[in-house]
């Protein structure tokens, strides 16, 4: 109980009192950014289905501990990789294809105070720029239903030591859908698709067990978990970052940074209603998003 108290006052003093970062990128040059550029740039915190308390239970299920040295792939700005290495004092390098994020995720290590224990780079999922079978775990967050899924996972595989595992925390959807509903959650998929500029698709849990084991994984387990209700999503981020007063003071900075091209670009004020309308059919429309989840997913590399 008092390693929680202070880990929850960590968080406040690392993500509080963060600056009004003004906006330097004209209306043109923000446009010209991808998906995940923008959103770093603006500085619009990451998060996942589960939040924090997912990724220590997919630490758990990966047999994470301090002597372990695990690889995140599509960390962004570094957000699960910093509260890893501080929670459980593990070695943890990011990578993420986004330079703004990897920006971020250095300057959030530093605030957190684990920059020896939590380091970033910039780098390609499907050619991961490390030697073979060094790596403990590899994990990924809300990024492998964006990837070619069969060329990922064999590159996973190749970085981990024998025994070591993969873990995933992904979304998906039921294998048995009405008409209707299947309809909408591939138009959401499709405007997923469209503002990121990536192969976005969830598959069913029976899928993700099937793409983990063609990888060449063992003893491949996959967790079915439903979506929290979205205000609950909304307490659960702001509880994992010091509280609701922190929550507010670490929005401030995206929204006033938003208002500017939000009001100027006609095309950002797009991407953004394709967001909104997307996440509505997966969190919060009640004929839609009760055929969706999220798997806790684990697979371990042959000896």
């Amino acid at each position: 109980m008092l390693n929680y108290f202070k880990n929850r006052q960590i968080d406040m003093q690392a993500e509080r009192h963060i600056p009004y970062r003004e906006p330097k990128l004209s209306v043109k040059e923000a446009e010209a950014l991808g998906y995940y550029d923008f959103m770093s740039y603006l500085g619009v915190p990451y998060y996942h289905a589960g939040g924090l308390p997912s990724t220590k239970k997919l630490a758990e299920l990966c047999r994470i501990d301090s002597k372990k040295k695990i690889l995140m792939v599509g960390c962004g700005t570094g957000f699960s990789a910093c509260y890893l290495a501080r929670e459980i004092g593990c070695e943890v390098i990011g990578i993420d294809i986004s330079e703004l994020s990897i920006k971020e995720a250095k300057e959030r290590a530093k605030r957190q105070g684990v920059p020896d224990k939590a380091k970033f780079i910039v780098g390609n999922a499907y050619a991961l720029p490390f030697e073979a079978g060094i790596f403990d775990a590899v994990i990924t967050e809300f990024v492998s239903q964006f990837l070619d899924r069969k060329r990922a996972f064999k590159e996973f595989t190749r970085v981990l030591k024998p025994g070591a595992y993969v873990g995933i925390n992904e979304m998906y959807r039921e294998k048995e859908i009405p008409a209707k509903a299947a309809e909408e959650i591939a138009q959401a998929e499709k405007k997923f698709r469209e503002i990121t500029g990536l192969p976005f698709s969830l598959s069913s849990p029976e899928e993700w067990k099937q793409e983990l084991e063609r990888a060449g994984l063992k003893d491949v387990n996959v967790r079915m978990c439903k979506n929290i209700k979205y205000l609950q999503e909304t307490k659960n981020m702001a509880e994992a970052m010091g509280g609701i007063w922190s929550f507010v003071e670490y929005l401030i900075s995206p929204i006033l940074n938003t208002a500017k091209y939000f009001l100027l670009s006609r095309k950002i004020r797009y991407r953004f209603k394709r967001l909104e309308e997307g996440k509505k059919i997966f969190l919060r429309k009640k004929s839609t998003s009760k055929y969706l989840g999220y798997v806790l997913a684990t697979g371990r590399k042959d000896l």
